[in-house]
């Protein structure tokens, strides 16, 4: 009678173990799907650059600057490269010390199983003959669609308005002088209707003079009614909260220094 009951009780114990054990495979798998993924970044690195990071770690830098203009020049490192017009403070792929493919065309790509898009667009308002044209890239970053501006100089087309596509989070120069001022960002932003704007290319304490004299970040921020700001060194975010997020925001970054 002792040894059925011992025999049954092993076999109980067993069951229940091997239970558990399939549970916290199950649990830990779970944690490991690939619908939780992490956050996707963003980094500023000064003037028109930006570090855009995915869920999966694959980096995109944005219009890496020479030297010249105030902001150190970093040693950037990424996968993939944007460059919207060939001025050397949006340039200077030099700055990027790992392997990278860079994209200084118009058109749709695909690079790491990101999607990127380049929509021509000029650099002042008189179709490029002052100062070129630019080209407006759109990334689509885990199910959110980024947009960067480059140096644009003027209002948008429709036509460049519907090749650029829906937007999410949007970084914009504000500064006036080489692009559009806080006024006619203002005017863009409408046109593209994102939930969050990035301020790019403006006066900041480390912009030498030679340069030129461009707006600060408030001249827009005065022009942005209802929209709340927010100014953090990194922004993350992820498609869920972009989704559901009902506010405006202005993101204004701390560049890298």
């Amino acid at each position: 009678m002792k040894k059925n009951y011992k025999r049954g009780y092993v076999y109980v114990l067993s069951f229940i173990l091997t239970i558990f054990m399939m549970s916290g495979v199950a649990f830990a798998g779970d944690i490991n799907s690939p619908l939780e993924k992490k956050s996707s970044s963003i980094k500023w690195n000064g003037h028109a650059s930006f570090t855009i990071t995915n869920g999966k770690g694959t980096r995109i830098v944005t219009d890496p600057f020479g030297d010249g203009i105030g902001y150190k020049v970093q040693e950037l490192y990424a996968e993939i490269a944007t460059v919207s017009h060939d001025h050397f403070d949006h340039n200077y792929l030099e700055s990027i010390k790992s392997n990278f493919t860079a994209i200084r065309e118009r058109g749709k790509f695909k690079i790491n199983g990101i999607k990127i898009k380049g929509t021509k667009t000029y650099h002042d308002t008189e179709s490029g003959s002052q100062r070129g044209e630019n080209t407006v890239y759109t990334y689509n970053i885990d199910g959110v669609n980024l947009c960067h501006l480059g140096d644009l100089g003027h209002e948008l087309s429709k036509e460049q308005i519907e090749s650029i596509g829906k937007v999410d989070i949007l970084m914009i120069p504000v500064g006036g002088l080489y692009t559009i001022d806080g006024e006619v960002a203002a005017k863009v932003v409408s046109q593209l209707n994102p939930k969050v704007v990035i301020p790019m290319h403006y006066q900041t304490e480390v912009l030498v003079p030679e340069f030129g004299k461009l707006s600060k970040v408030d001249n827009f921020i005065e022009k942005m009614n209802n929209w709340q700001v927010v100014k953090v060194d990194t922004f993350t975010f992820n498609k869920s909260e972009i989704t559901k997020s009902k506010e405006k925001k202005i993101v204004v970054l701390n560049f890298n220094k």
